[in-house]
């Protein structure tokens, strides 16, 4: 029964990270992050239950650190200019959204309010400060189910 219960498991886990895969396929094209978000988690999904996805995730984790720390040096006035950047994006997008109808208008709104939200999120580490968070949540989560299951 042990056996069943771990072949469930991964079963489970790579039949969500194909969707994932799927999803970065059908949705990969589109502007803005596209299917990188998507990739990422059914990369993670697999590294769960095989080694060589969780080499491949650890590299990409440490690509991505080395390249946010180039883009966002720990200068305060270079912090600044970013928040108020992309502050200031948000709300001239926020603006052409409610102003036109255009089809064209509101996708390139829409698609800054997103890349403004991303370097507003990055910059100041607030989006790690986010994913601890979610990390936290996560291992309550895995230990309140461990001990249901």
């Amino acid at each position: 029964m042990n056996w069943l219960k771990r072949f469930g498991k991964i079963f489970v886990f790579d039949f969500l990270a194909v969707l994932c895969f799927i999803g970065v396929i059908l949705f990969g094209w589109l502007p803005g992050p596209g299917g990188i978000p998507l990739f990422l988690l059914g990369l993670s999904l697999l590294a769960v239950n095989h080694d060589w996805a969780e080499r491949w995730l650890s590299t990409a984790k440490l690509k991505g650190v080395s390249i946010k720390k180039w883009l966002f040096p720990n200068i305060e006035w270079i912090k600044r200019a970013y928040d108020i950047v992309a502050t200031t994006a948000m709300i001239t997008a926020s603006l052409l959204l409610y102003k036109f109808d255009s089809r064209l208008i509101e996708g390139f709104a829409i698609l800054v309010i997103f890349f403004s939200l991303f370097i507003f999120l990055v910059n100041r580490n607030r989006f790690d400060s986010f994913s601890k968070l979610l990390k936290k949540i996560y291992r309550r989560t895995t230990k309140f189910l461990k001990h249901k299951l």
